[in-house]
């Protein structure tokens, strides 16, 4: 993985314009260490593979070698990638010094890359078998190699730190090669940047915001896995009862409506990277929890999946505030897109990868949340190293004396939070008709799988044809964020919401006359597509417009109000559809939230925003 990482690295930075004499430039901090560690880690394997370095000192050998890289790496951890490759470097190491110098390999992996016990390396590997006990926990088995790649050429078994390790320094190499002219390290802060032309090149060379993106990453696929596996471990412990499955899902989302505004108005309070790392944190521990408890009973399940929504209330707000202070603001928008993105691909290669994943591990699931619980860990890890200024507030945000005082302190904020709102035309403007429309969405959501198999499908059946759609929305949802963000400087955000908001409404009273299975995969594609294109520009606005010191409270009373939407839109539109059928539900949709698009142009703010 390391070394695929670099090639990617490498590949992608020439594929931007950059240039291989652009290395040379590289200027890093404590390089002879690096010379020293990487010197003793080729002379230690070497020396294994001959057979010359007693079981009494291999660990202690191996141990130095990795606090030195590890060292080296955190020394120049403001360039891109590089907090990543330290991470990774320290949870391998982990894994190497629990097990006495050896690297463990879950044995089911192994076979599950089409590889025989005997393709462990006697020297440095070490077969990691049993139960999925205390035992496997105490010999690092979440840190072990424990994630099957059975692709040719690039087939292998890999850890998380490998993953952190490979990603790392493909961000730093494409880093160093699109950057011009000089690339230099110092003490803590940014990195002197060259004139780059890409806003996605310049993001990818910013070493805070990179480091913000990774952990997003990182996280999302967590949480793909841990869902899919949460699904089977509910469906088991209750003989899959839809009852149980609703109260999970419900439990999912309930809390950003019901506690979001509450958590944005302790966000402004608070410093917000440490938010953001307190959330990962706290939701690293419930994720362990939960094939701990589950075996007691599953209401105890549903209630640690309420509490890491709770956690997730606190992560959200904290980094769509925090973001502003990390990236320029001609960057923004694309900053925007490049969060989507990340989220979009952790849903697309996410819940596929994790689906195989969780077949893959039968009765394992535990693994499946401690792998989850380690990617919280390393998004904590990765958002601790980013210097992020902390916003003192202006005026008020004390609390009174008294519990009775601090909830009526807290209580002013939120007021002060939703007055702002109300009386920015823009923001309010732009939060009603983001309401409409997530109410249009969904009713989609609800009713495509009937609208779909209510569809000549031909050969398909209904699930597969089904499938196809979710993933044509999909194509669009991640199109649309890279297209955004790429033409970022060139696209007024106004206009961008209204033709958003617009298409989708057209798209949804489409729906509701086609009788084409191939025209309902192009229309989602444009309803992903519609979604991005009012999203992201409605966020940056929200960040370029509100006051910093509230921009977690206007954030998370924004997404409480239509996640609200959403919920209301989940349940009753399933009663209207009944009463009057699909298509007339769906043409509704699409014609008030075609009327709300078009509203927009009668504000002259949102036509010029």
């Amino acid at each position: 993985m390391p070394a695929l990482g670099v090639l990617l690295g490498f590949g992608l930075g020439l594929a931007a314009g950059g240039r291989l004499d652009n290395l040379l430039d590289v200027r890093l901090r404590w390089w002879p260490v690096l010379l020293i560690a990487a010197g003793a880690r080729f002379g230690l394997d070497a020396a294994l593979a001959a057979g010359g370095i007693p079981d009494a000192v291999r660990m202690w050998l191996v141990l130095v070698a990795y606090v030195l890289l590890t060292a080296m790496l955190l020394a120049n951890r403001n360039l891109p990638g590089l907090t990543a490759a330290a991470l990774g470097t320290v949870a391998n190491g982990i894994a190497i010094v629990v097990n006495g110098g050896w690297m463990p390999v879950w044995q089911p992996s192994l076979a599950a890359a089409g590889f025989d016990s005997t393709a462990v390396h006697s020297s440095f590997h070490v077969l990691l078998t049993g139960p999925m006990d205390a035992g496997f926990f105490a010999h690092g088995g979440p840190l072990a190699d424990v994630i099957p790649v059975p692709i040719p050429i690039i087939q292998s078994v890999a850890s998380v730190g490998d993953l952190l390790l490979g990603a790392g320094l493909a961000f730093f190499v494409f880093a160093a090669v699109v950057r011009a002219p000089v690339l230099v390290s110092v003490s803590v802060g940014s990195a002197r940047m060259g004139a780059l032309r890409h806003p996605y090149v310049r993001l990818a060379t910013n070493g805070p915001f990179s480091a913000m993106w990774l952990a997003q990453v990182i996280s999302s696929l967590g949480d793909r896995v841990h869902q899919i596996a949460l699904v089977f471990l509910v469906a088991r412990a209750t003989n899959g009862s839809p009852l149980a499955l609703g109260l999970v899902f419900a439990a999912m989302t309930i809390p950003t409506s019901l506690v979001g505004p509450l958590a944005g108005a302790l966000v402004d309070r608070w410093n917000r990277k440490w938010v953001m790392v307190g959330s990962d944190l706290v939701r690293a521990g419930l994720v362990f929890a939960i094939p701990i408890v589950s075996g007691l009973h599953i209401s105890l399940v549903v209630g640690l999946v309420f509490l890491i929504a709770v956690a997730s209330s606190f992560f959200r707000p904290a980094r769509a505030a925090a973001l502003p202070q990390v990236v320029p603001d001609e960057d923004l928008l694309t900053a925007n897109s490049a969060m989507w993105v990340a989220d979009t691909v952790s849903d697309l290669a996410g819940y596929g990868l994790g689906g195989l994943f969780v077949a893959f591990l039968g009765s394992a699931l535990s693994l499946a949340f401690w792998i989850d619980g380690a990617s919280y860990l390393a998004s904590a890890a990765l958002v601790a190293a980013v210097v992020i200024p902390r916003i003192v507030p202006a005026g008020g945000g004390e609390a009174g004396a008294g519990p009775a005082g601090a909830v009526a302190s807290l209580a002013a904020d939120l007021v002060a939070g939703w007055r702002f709102l109300r009386a920015e035309t823009v923001l309010f403007a732009t939060t009603v008709q983001a309401a409409i429309a997530e109410y249009g969405l969904g009713a989609l959501m609800a009713l495509s799988p009937l609208f779909v198999a209510a569809l000549p499908l031909g050969r398909l059946d209904a699930p597969t044809a089904y499938g196809f759609f979710e993933m044509s929305m999909g194509v669009g949802l991640l199109g649309g964020g890279v297209v955004i963000g790429a033409v970022a400087t060139r696209i007024p955000k106004g206009p961008a919401i209204v033709t958003g908001f617009t298409a989708l409404g057209v798209s949804l009273i489409l729906f509701s006359v086609t009788g084409s299975l191939w025209l309902a995969l192009v229309l989602a594609a444009v309803v992903g597509l519609a979604n991005v294109v009012f999203v992201v520009p409605s966020q940056t606005i929200f960040q370029q417009r509100t006051p910093d010191e509230m921009l977690g409270r206007v954030v998370a009373i924004r997404l409480a109000l239509v996640n609200a939407m959403l919920a209301v839109s989940m349940v009753t539109s399933g009663l209207f559809a009944q009463i009057f059928g699909l298509d007339v539900v769906l043409a509704g949709c699409g014609i008030l939230a075609t009327a709300a698009g078009l509203a927009g142009l009668a504000f002259r703010a949102i036509r010029e925003a």
